[in-house]
């Protein structure tokens, strides 16, 4: 099959086109024909070397929706023609947190797209009944393609926050493709919310996006606006997409009480804080995955039922994936690139 492969960690001109084998699949597994494939920020580390489990040579790309091509005989809900989403990992249904409803934290099964198993910059992946949501027709394959990460994680993390209608909280890296998505959603759900970018260029669509308050910070000190912008109290919790270069000016934004859930991390490495904050204000660091396969179904279904609406920045065919990758290192897009096979 046609696939962008990486033989070794670099920047986006290690992205080359090859031919490779189909992935193998089991009896209990359905191989699935990629029309579209989201481009993340993870990808932009993983491709730089930073996810040292990361078995070369290798295909990226975990955001995938296609249609089922073949299935094993032990697949039961699904049947070749199908078009589906893929949760990015495939987990094994068996061990602790599968049963407990969290896919995302199973490290049994086969693996995450793009790190222990081939991912969807090539033409075929290998899916099962427990990473894959049928598709309705109404939704376009490039769309459902980001509906696992791109949306579902800041549905994630917006649950685990624990928010409430009318809660004041702040989305860093918010004109991001998880960040736009997530400031939409967070307007959804009620809250009082308060984006952060770097660019007086991203004010306008963040705001048509849902976000009730857009901060302007390139030095990444937003917290005394924030807690202007709260009366004073600071904010019910941070979904903190950047990491390290805005997580301590994120912690001084909560309100006693307050949630910082950290979803990203864009600059990978160790960061400074002081303890003393969280321990006076008794605040709660919280880190937060993907989303769980139920999670991806309750998206779709806002999807379906035109409640929610995803951005997609730009797409590019996946012969393009190292100008994609270029593309998302200049942080000038607002929404997802999206690779589409011919």
């Amino acid at each position: 099959m046609q696939a962008i492969v990486f033989n070794k960690f670099g920047g986006p001109e290690v992205l080359q086109p090859q031919e490779i084998d189909p992935p193998a699949w089991r009896p209990d597994q359905m191989l699935v024909r990629v029309a579209a494939c989201g481009v993340c920020g993870h990808d932009l580390l993983n491709r730089a070397g930073y996810f040292g489990g990361t078995q070369l040579p290798m295909v990226l790309g975990h955001e995938i929706a296609g249609t089922v091509e073949a299935v094993g005989e032990l697949i039961h809900g699904f049947q070749k023609g199908d078009r589906v989403a893929l949760m990015q990992r495939i987990p094994c249904g068996v061990c602790r947190p599968c049963r407990e409803g969290r896919e995302n934290l199973c490290r049994v099964g086969n693996g995450f797209y793009g790190e222990g198993i081939s991912g969807g910059y090539g033409r075929y992946v290998v899916a099962s009944e427990r990473n894959a949501v049928l598709l309705g027709n109404d939704i376009p394959l490039q769309i459902g393609a980001i509906l696992s990460c791109a949306v579902g994680t800041g549905y994630h993390a917006l649950l685990r926050a624990r928010v409430q209608p009318g809660d004041a909280i702040v989305i860093t890296a918010a004109s991001g493709g998880v960040g736009i998505h997530t400031v939409q959603m967070a307007r959804l759900m009620g809250l009082h919310t308060i984006a952060i970018t770097g660019s007086v260029a991203k004010v306008d669509e963040l705001k048509s996006a849902g976000a009730d308050e857009v901060i302007v910070s390139p030095d990444f000190q937003f917290h005394d606006q924030v807690r202007s912008l709260s009366d004073g109290e600071g904010a019910a919790a941070v979904i903190e997409i950047a990491g390290t270069p805005t997580l301590n000016s994120s912690m001084r934004s909560l309100r006693p009480g307050g949630r910082l859930i950290v979803v990203g991390n864009v600059d990978p490495g160790t960061v400074s804080l002081n303890p003393a904050v969280a321990i006076l204000k008794e605040l709660e660091i919280i880190g937060s995955a993907h989303a769980c396969l139920n999670e991806l179904k309750q998206v779709i279904d806002l999807v379906e039922r035109g409640r929610f609406a995803p951005r997609i920045a730009a797409t590019h065919p996946v012969s393009e994936a190292a100008e994609a990758h270029r593309s998302l290192e200049t942080r000038s897009t607002v929404g997802r690139i999206v690779l589409l096979h011919e």
